[in-house]
């Protein structure tokens, strides 16, 4: 089969993705549908902001300037609620993460020298709400040091040196300074995006792949064409490469796809220098071929498209979310994440994921994933081997 035929079985699947319709479906519009979801879920960056409702029985000069302070810290998003409010109704319909409940009296307390209370209500045993109490009852805190510290500042005049260092340190007896560094790539907006835009790469790759070969044998035979592709001077290896060449172009106009909605949407692509996305595009295609190879190691036993199908999501959709694919690593529990340092397609997006969210260098991507490259070739290898024996099979049992 010269390259020319190569090229043509290329351009007859291609055409096949613009005339049925379930093709198109799944090498366009689904990844580009998933991709949106998952950066529109959790593509925000790290920011983190809580829903609070305060209600203020004391509506005082210093009470209104907690919560303008509250608002402008741009960590809560405020409500005011009524003095009549039911609390506790309300923090159980789970319409805000905490509530802040000011008593009447607290400016005058505070004016006078006194100390004031607040009471924070939240929910028990619910990780946003405990956090937002956490960030709530800190923030309190600061309002008061600082509301501390201006009144030592103007009754600093009349108190001795020493008598001032001392009450200073019973206010408060550690400072705390702060360093602001540059936040990691995965942390900003962009890179989070950018890691959602190779994990649904990642995606398409596994579905693809196993597709294309759990139903390579089934395809030929369905057509009733196998006896006269066999007895014809084509080689067997020939029509395996013509079918993952196929495989492999559904999957470059999936990532093509997915990586221009990802510009739109927000993805940052300077993250990656062009000798990343060499080591990129590398990587994603072994991991490729690999995930071909299992589906034409498990082809010789499929009977019918239907048993095709069930294996194929079978194996994909569970390996999608353990092995880190769909979704980072550290979001799984400590067993799971077992298998997805071994599974070789997770290792290889792992590393294409890290040269481009965390700037990993072509050489710590290859040694991380050398491991998997090397059981990806090995599956291509055999897979190629069941497949050519699978065809010779075909003829004698139709």
């Amino acid at each position: 089969m010269p390259a020319s035929q190569y090229l043509f079985e290329v351009y007859v699947h291609i055409r096949s993705i613009t005339r049925e319709k379930q093709i198109l479906f799944w090498t366009i519009i689904f990844p580009i549908t998933y991709l949106s979801l998952i950066t529109f879920i959790f593509g925000g960056g790290s920011e983190v902001s809580f829903n609070v409702a305060v209600v203020d029985m004391d509506n005082t000069e210093i009470s209104r300037a907690l919560i303008e302070a509250m608002k402008s810290s741009g960590v809560f998003r405020i409500n005011l609620l009524g003095d009549s409010s039911d609390v506790g109704s309300i923090m159980r319909e789970g319409r805000y993460d905490a509530t802040l409940i000011i008593p009447q009296g607290f400016g005058y307390n505070i004016s006078h020298a006194r100390q004031s209370m607040v009471s924070i209500v939240y929910i028990r045993g619910l990780t946003d709400s405990e956090s937002a109490k956490a960030a709530v009852e800190g923030f309190v805190r600061s309002f008061g040091s600082l509301l501390t510290e201006r009144l030592l500042n103007t009754a600093r005049p009349y108190i001795p040196e020493t008598v001032f260092e001392y009450v200073v340190f019973v206010v408060k007896p550690i400072n705390i300074s702060y360093s602001a560094v540059e936040a990691r790539p995965l942390l900003t907006p962009g890179g989070v995006k950018m890691y959602y835009v190779l994990s649904t790469v990642g995606v398409m790759i596994l579905y693809t792949g196993l597709f294309t070969g759990l139903g390579s044998i089934l395809e030929i035979r369905r057509e009733g064409v196998i006896g006269v592709i066999l007895s014809s001077p084509i080689e067997s290896h020939k029509l395996f490469i013509a079918n993952m060449l196929s495989g492999l172009v559904s999957i470059a106009i999936a990532s093509t796809s997915i990586i221009v909605v990802g510009l739109a949407l927000g993805a940052d692509m300077s993250l990656v220098p062009p000798a990343g996305w060499a080591s990129i595009a590398f990587l994603l295609l072994v991991g490729a071929i690999g995930v071909m190879g299992m589906g034409y190691l498990i082809a010789p036993f499929m009977r019918t498209n239907e048993a095709a199908n069930s294996i194929a999501n079978a194996i994909a959709f569970p390996t999608m979310f353990l092995g880190g694919i769909a979704i980072p690593k550290f979001l799984l529990p400590q067993e799971i994440r077992i298998f997805s340092e071994i599974y070789p397609l997770s290792r290889i997006l792992d590393s294409a994921r890290n040269i481009a969210v965390y700037g990993w260098d072509t050489r710590q991507a290859l040694e991380y994933s050398l491991p998997a490259i090397i059981v990806s070739i090995a599956a291509i290898i055999a897979g190629w081997t069941l497949y050519r024996r699978a065809l010779e099979y075909a003829v004698e049992r139709p």
